[in-house]
């Protein structure tokens, strides 16, 4: 019979890896302890742990390194960036792990808290596996040429919440010089990593929306990301296919009382100047807000520079038969008989703007 995990019952919730709006949960302190056991050769099965790791496991793990390593960041204690690591090293698979983001990233944070990577280095080489311990050298070798967070993907943000990690968003020609579509400029390609410079704490105003439409009970909002506005969005064909701006960050709100979700992106728009002539900011992220009205299944506001479109997301069951849909497309209109409201977007733009007003 297969001894039991012991990650059996220990679950995050679907909030866990948000790092933006961190939060503080017990099955931290339970992870730690059981990996600090097995990788410290307390419990003889390490090996058989490993092996038999399931999916589940390898993804609590991996959303338990990511806390850890913003924990260290947080309370500026070596302790946590070495259960990340030891959480690493427990991984069966190289490819479980994010070496050119999350793992350098845990090292870089370790190394500003004071922790000696030689020893770290040591000490994971000795419990990894071959393949992952090979991965692992390169990562620890490169931090000689590391001097900033974001050379690692990840991205350090400030709110209410303390401080806290945005993930890089990491494409492949994407344009970045100039976000045409309104002003018509052409957009050079080049750059690998999304750039993140807003000149006002972005993750700060998308934390008090995601906040205030969570304070409404109507919506339980997802983890906050690093994103990119698509030019579709407002109507407008770029090159690269998206708008460019000085950052953009998203979240996906899920209503309480039925299966309808939207997006809500934020982003800051720059100013431009073209032929000697200046366009705002402001003026700018007020065009792309009225260009993303005009299109169905959205809504959007401008909060100085920036622009906060709401698009309403569809819905997809692949595991519903046609019987079983109609019967459910029945009982969705009976409800409608009964008066439920349809997803009214307007309504979720009107809270947000009342906690951005102070009301």
């Amino acid at each position: 019979m297969a001894t039991p995990s012991p990650f059996a019952g220990l679950t995050y919730d679907s909030r866990a890896d948000d790092l933006v709006r961190y939060r503080e949960v017990p099955v931290d302190d339970a992870l730690s302890h059981i990996v600090r056991s097995l990788v410290d050769a307390l419990d003889p099965r390490r090996e058989e742990v490993r092996q038999e790791l399931t999916d589940h496991d390898r993804d609590t793990l991996t959303v338990f390194a990511q806390r850890r390593a913003l924990h260290a960041w947080r309370e500026r204690s070596v302790a946590p960036v070495l259960a990340a690591l030891d959480a690493y090293a427990m991984m069966p698979q190289e490819h479980d792990v994010a070496w050119e983001s999350w793992f350098k990233a845990t090292l870089f944070v370790g190394r500003d808290v004071g922790l000696d990577l030689d020893d770290a280095e040591e000490r994971f080489l000795r419990h990894a596996t071959p393949a992952s311990a090979s991965r692992a050298r390169v990562a620890f070798d490169a931090m000689a040429r590391v001097e900033r967070l974001d050379q690692c993907h990840v991205l350090a943000v400030d709110t209410t919440y303390g401080p806290g990690f945005l993930e890089s968003t990491v494409v492949r020609d994407q344009g970045v010089a100039s976000w045409g579509g309104i002003t018509g400029q052409p957009v050079t390609l080049g750059q690998f990593q999304v750039p993140y410079a807003p000149t006002i704490n972005l993750a700060q105003l998308t934390v008090a929306l995601a906040d205030a439409l969570e304070a409404s009970g109507l919506v339980r909002c997802s983890s906050i990301r690093q994103d990119q506005l698509v030019g579709s969005t407002f109507d407008l064909v770029t090159p690269g296919s998206y708008v460019d701006s000085l950052g953009c960050l998203q979240f996906v709100a899920d209503a309480a009382r039925d299966p309808s979700s939207f997006s809500v992106h934020v982003a800051e728009v720059a100013s431009e100047e073209h032929d000697e002539v200046t366009f705002a900011a402001t003026d700018l992220s007020r065009e792309l807000a009225e260009a993303a009205d005009e299109i169905e299944g959205q809504c959007a506001v401008t909060v100085g520079p920036c622009v906060v479109v709401l698009s309403e997301l569809p819905s997809f069951d692949d595991d519903v038969d046609a019987g079983t849909a109609n019967e459910e497309r029945r009982g969705d209109q009976e409800v409608a008989q009964e008066g439920a409201p349809p997803l009214d977007l307007r309504h979720y733009l009107d809270i947000m703007a009342g906690a951005l007003s102070g009301e």
